[in-house]
């Protein structure tokens, strides 16, 4: 397959074969062109080769399009907006948002894929995907139905435009002026699955708001500017005041028995239409106990 580049501004080579080919991740574009499948004007490119107009770009051994072999699962469903682009979902507590390497069943795409297709992007294992809620937290998500669509939401996630507002219980008495907060984040040296505090992390920046206040709890509006992997509760531990329920960034909780942590909100402009879009996933009931249990009385900030 040959191409010409026509472009008058200059584009890395990586990026290009990633417009053409975007079923596939960047990084397996990086790893196609360093495996020399690809040829500029007859030579072996490297990921970083800024093209120019005229350049002839050739993939050799063209990969084929990876077609969807999870198996679709019925479940409960908490649909809240559907169209044909998109679909949000209010993903419950204590299940994947999609399968992993050595699980592909019982994760939300499975159901999801159960009810509707995804968009191609992203398989084998994330179909759809643009965004993800950690296992144990539960609230809004928006997946992709068609591969356009994938492609506009990831580039306003990548420019800040989504706003994702979260609802969270921590533990103590957090202080009112912490408004805003800016670490830097990154996979823990001890522990690929957990994300600390770290010289020369991934910048990350959420802001607070909090809704009431106890002796020894406070219920907060948090709302993760970045989107980097376990933001909030790596912030909250890093604050001295982790996430009720928490066990891996703090400890488990006699009142509830995951992570107090909801995706309330989201916003977006839909990636066909352009329109601003706007969703709310009620807390759930062990969250509205949570509440309860722990005297809180501002729960119909949240109705």
């Amino acid at each position: 397959m040959k191409f010409v580049f026509q472009n008058e501004n200059p584009e890395r080579l990586d990026k290009f074969i990633t417009r053409h080919f975007s079923c596939f991740s960047r990084e397996f574009c990086k790893k196609l062109i360093k495996n020399q499948h690809v040829l500029v004007n007859q030579k072996p490119g490297e990921p970083d080769l800024r093209l120019q107009k005229g350049d002839i770009i050739e993939i050799l051994n063209v990969p084929e399009r990876p077609l969807c072999d999870l198996e679709p699962e019925t479940g409960k469903l908490d649909i809240i907006y559907e169209d044909s682009a998109i679909i949000v979902v209010n993903k419950p507590a204590g299940i994947l948002t999609h399968p992993v390497m050595g699980r592909r069943t019982g994760t939300l795409v499975n159901m999801i894929l159960g009810h509707t297709n995804l968009a191609s992007i992203g398989l084998p294992l994330r179909p759809g995907v643009v965004h993800r809620l950690d296992r144990n937290t539960s609230g809004c998500i928006v997946f992709a139905k068609k591969d356009i669509s994938y492609l506009n939401l990831v580039g306003q996630f990548k420019d800040r435009i989504v706003k994702k507002v979260y609802r969270a219980v921590v533990e103590g008495f957090f202080p009112q002026e912490i408004k805003e907060i800016s670490l830097p984040l990154n996979t823990a040296r001890n522990n690929s699955e957990k994300v600390s505090v770290r010289f020369l992390g991934k910048n990350s920046i959420t802001k607070f708001r909090i809704l009431e206040r106890t002796k020894d709890f406070t219920y907060l509006e948090v709302i993760p500017v970045t989107g980097r992997t376990h933001q909030i509760r790596v912030t909250f531990k890093f604050l001295g005041y982790p996430v009720v329920g928490d066990a891996d960034y703090g400890k488990p909780s006699y009142f509830i028995k995951r992570q107090a942590l909801h995706a309330y909100s989201i916003s977006f402009f839909h990636p066909e239409t352009g329109d601003p879009l706007f969703f709310t996933a009620d807390l759930p009931d062990d969250f509205l106990d949570l509440l309860k249990k722990l005297g809180f009385h501002n729960i119909s900030v949240d109705r």
